[in-house]
C-alpha cells in the first residue's frame, strides 16, 4: 500500500501546519522596528510595515495600529 501524503496548498504548504497567533514578544518587536522606520522614513512606511508584518492576522492590524500612533 502507498503511504498517504499530508494534502498541501498551492503554495506546497501543508494544510494542517496552521500559523499560530504572534507572541507578546513578537508584537513589541514589531513596534521597535516601526518606530524606528517611522523616524528614518516616515509614519507611512512605519504603518505600511505593521500591515505587511501582519497580513496573517488581519484582525490583529487595528490594534497594533492604534498602539503605533498612541504610544
Amino acid at each position: 500500500m502507498k503511504k498517504k501524503e499530508p494534502k498541501q496548498n498551492q503554495k506546497g504548504i501543508s494544510i494542517k501546519s496552521r500559523i499560530r497567533e504572534p507572541n507578546k514578544s513578537f508584537l513589541n518587536h514589531l513596534q521597535v522596528q516601526a518606530n524606528k522606520m517611522c523616524e528614518l522614513l516616515g509614519e507611512k512606511q512605519g504603518e505600511q510595515f505593521i500591515k505587511d508584518s501582519l497580513k496573517e492576522w488581519p484582525h490583529l492590524i487595528k490594534g497594533e495600529l492604534e498602539i503605533f500612533k498612541n504610544p
